[in-house]
């Protein structure tokens, strides 16, 4: 193992480069001259993949069980979308309810194997929390720089895992000078810089991986909710391992699903640029994904794949939130704009589809008040139960 500039292909040692390629600037991410075996005995959580993730040691791994999440299948959302082989990895299942614990686990495992012992984030909800709980388990400190709209139940289980939340906007210039001047690890995506780390998107190869074990094979499309893109570049860097294990001959064209009051990779990708546009008034009710702008790996991973980059409005997203709920599973906003983006797409009846589902919609209470607000029946009489009986 070692990392590579995605940009010049120059190739460096294991280490932290918050800047990104020394002699480029570009994306660095760790590559393998050996991959496998893809399952090990013994391993917990996404570590059961040890051979494809870049801690070697078993005694720097940090694990609360992430991975392992179901693929369901909804019948009734699968008849409302057109899609009768769509399904839905339910990244809600993980310690946290977020797809962001296998990013944690995978980062800052590498982070306790380089050294550090204090940890740096910046976060809408799902992330900062997300960090918190594997900074806990892993003995290291962690400061968490929190959007201002940051639901205050996920300021809270921040704060209980024994880190420091902080509302701040905006957060970048902070957390460079935590990384730069007080030895601060950044939990921070793959890009875009100024703080780049290549550690933690290794975790979400995990998906793939399961994704691939739990169909018996790759889908034909998947679609990822992105704001930086890991969520999507993740998946489709785990999906191109396994063919180059010789476990699969093909992957699946590889979507971004973005709001359409932010939609900086919808703007690139219409245009067919090679750099993911900047959103200069970026709105939407799904804030996971409402950052001004993304990384270029993941443009280039919808490129490469074949995909697309697709947008919803903000009534689509209700609805498909509302949709999913009404099958049984409740998602934040960012989830649901996956199946609205879906929904739209075009794909043919034949086609399997997977739409990743990254958060849960419990965490987010005000968000939800904003999409039902109606009243709870109180201390009814027996008529009035029965007329909505």
């Amino acid at each position: 193992m070692k990392l590579r500039c995605l940009g010049c292909a120059t190739d460096f040692p294991h280490g932290l480069y918050p800047l990104g390629c020394p002699k480029c600037g570009d994306a660095v991410e760790v590559v393998y001259d050996d991959l496998g075996p893809l399952e090990v005995d013994g391993g917990v959580g996404i570590w059961r993949f040890s051979g494809m993730l870049p801690v070697p040691e078993e005694r720097w791994r940090v694990s609360l069980g992430e991975g392992n999440t179901p693929l369901v299948r909804l019948a009734e959302v699968s008849r409302a979308a057109g899609l009768p082989h769509l399904y839905f990895k339910n990244e809600t299942a993980n310690p946290t309810w977020s797809f962001k614990d296998r990013f944690h686990a995978a980062g800052l495992s590498a982070a306790r194997m380089l050294g550090y012992s204090k940890v740096v984030t910046s976060t809408t909800g799902n992330h900062g929390a997300s960090a918190a709980a594997y900074a806990a388990a892993a003995g290291m400190k962690c400061v968490v720089f929190c959007h201002p709209e940051i639901p205050a139940v996920q300021r809270r289980m921040i704060a209980l895992y024994g880190a420091l939340p902080v509302i701040l906007e905006p957060r970048q210039a902070m957390l460079k000078t935590l990384v730069e001047d007080f030895g601060y690890w950044p939990a921070t995506t793959l890009a875009p810089l100024p703080m780049a780390n290549a550690y933690g998107v290794e975790g979400y190869k995990t998906i793939a991986y399961e994704i691939w074990r739990q169909l018996g094979r790759v889908p034909d499309h998947m679609v990822c909710p992105i704001a930086a893109g890991d969520a999507l570049y993740g998946p489709w860097k785990g999906f191109c391992e396994l063919r180059r294990m010789g476990l699969t001959d093909r992957v699946p064209a590889m979507h971004g699903a973005q709001a359409e009051g932010c939609n900086p990779f919808v703007e690139s990708f219409r245009a067919r640029s090679q750099r993911v546009a900047v959103e200069q008034q970026p709105r939407s009710i799904a804030l996971s994904i409402r950052d001004e702008t993304g990384g270029r790996p993941a443009l280039q991973a919808i490129y490469d794949s074949g995909g697309s980059a697709l947008d919803a409005t903000e009534e689509e997203i209700v609805a498909a939130l509302r949709l999913l709920a009404s099958a049984g599973l409740l998602v934040e906003p960012a989830s649901a704009t996956a199946l609205a983006c879906a929904r739209k797409a075009g794909f043919r009846e034949e086609e399997t589809v997977v739409c990743l589902l990254t958060g849960c919609g419990a965490k987010w209470p005000e968000t939800l008040a904003k999409i039902w607000d109606e009243p709870v029946l109180e201390n009814p009489t027996l008529e009035e139960l029965k007329r909505l009986l």
